[in-house]
């Protein structure tokens, strides 16, 4: 049986983003979650399927993969697709095989190409800009447009480096509104919004903002019937369902947690959990993390985990003094704490609210003792 009969598919969700590309007036959509709750594999299990079933070209970008040299993943992506390499096939190179140079062929297939990642982390060539938009045009389809698929996109609104690709991906997907249709993630709200929402914004008002659907307990049962198929293992559907409730309906604890118990029939669903939280916390650095801040940052973290606001009023003062053990810290040094999160990935703006970026993180930090501090 292959694994991806523990995928959990958002069919309908994935329908109605193409529906609108494919055959509506948008041509961008937007789409936030936080960390590790199944964005990408909604790209490439959902969305990315149907659109090819469709009859439409699909392109796969993560801008997670090389960090410095955006242009370079694009470009990259770019040549697989002109090679007819299935998404499937391009899934199976890793990160780890993008050498320091590669070769592309131009889009007419008249000339090769060397790529060197080391000069796209400093400068962005003219040459490489031209190329891409010419693999901008040779994929554009006014009658079956493209998919461009892009992932984690808000890491370019971090690096002023990327700003003269930015501009040049904008001029080129707006030349081809018809024939190329795009989707944007992010685990990050602020910064994915900096790129489409101020009128002063890159991409102002290229993309629509959509709102993935949240995880119900239809993922549990989904997830109970996969385990059942692979192991024949029944587990307690109310033991599930509290973990899943307890963990932010995070679909990654569910399934090690689920694959743990299956796994180690003597283990009650307590000990499983945590089992789990300890390997999550060690293969994710938590404690390296953890380390690195300040007590009073350490404070802020917490109250954002508890969901405390306004974390800079009265009542989040009061949180933070009573972890501190000490008086209410004045507003500007919550501020400059809450700034040094943000810098540091941790923290995030959603909307109103200030919270942590990564559910998992935010479950380990509410389980730290009063020593922590």
């Amino acid at each position: 049986m292959a694994k991806t009969h523990w995928h959990f598919p958002r069919t309908e969700f994935a329908a109605s983003v193409l529906a609108q590309l494919a055959n509506g007036p948008l041509q961008g959509v937007s789409l936030f979650g936080p960390r590790r709750t199944g964005k990408t594999e909604f790209l490439r299990l959902d969305l990315a399927p149907l659109g090819q079933a469709k009859g439409h070209r699909v392109i796969y970008a993560n801008f997670w993969q090389t960090l410095d040299s955006p242009l370079a993943i694009l470009l990259y992506e770019f040549d697989f697709a002109l090679r007819r390499c299935s998404l499937v096939e391009r899934a199976r190179v890793a990160a780890a095989g993008m050498a320091p140079k590669f070769k592309l062929r131009t889009p007419d297939g008249a000339a090769e190409m060397e790529v060197d990642l080391a000069q796209l982390k400093w400068g962005t060539p003219e040459s490489h800009l031209l190329l891409l938009d010419q693999y901008c045009a040779r994929f554009s389809n006014d009658k079956k447009p493209t998919l461009l698929l892009l992932d984690e996109f808000q890491e370019l609104a971090r690096a002023a480096a990327a700003r003269p690709l930015i501009a040049a991906l904008r001029t080129s997907l707006e030349k081809r509104k018809n024939g190329l249709a795009v989707v944007f993630t992010g685990s990050s709200q602020e910064h994915l919004r900096i790129m489409f929402t101020p009128k002063q914004a890159p991409f102002y008002r290229f993309a629509a903002e959509f709102d993935p659907p949240r995880l119900d307990l239809t993922f549990v049962d989904h997830q109970l019937a996969a385990l059942h198929a692979s192991s024949k293992v029944e587990i307690s559907r109310a033991d599930a369902v509290a973990v899943f409730e307890r963990f932010g309906r995070n679909p990654l604890f569910m399934q090690r947690w689920l694959m743990t118990r299956g796994l180690n029939a003597e283990l009650s669903a307590g000990e499983a959990t945590e089992r789990v939280e300890s390997e999550v916390a060690l293969e994710f650095g938590f404690a390296d993390k953890w380390r690195r801040l300040t007590s009073l940052q350490r404070a802020v973290a917490r109250a954002l985990a508890e969901r405390v606001a306004p974390i800079f009023g009265q009542v989040g003062g009061k949180r933070i003094a009573m972890l501190l053990n000490e008086t209410p810290p004045p507003p500007q040094r919550t501020q400059a704490a809450l700034r040094r999160l943000v810098r540091l990935g941790h923290a995030d703006k959603w909307d109103t609210d200030w919270r942590l970026t990564d559910p998992l993180f935010e479950s380990w930090i509410k389980t730290r003792p009063d020593s922590d501090f």
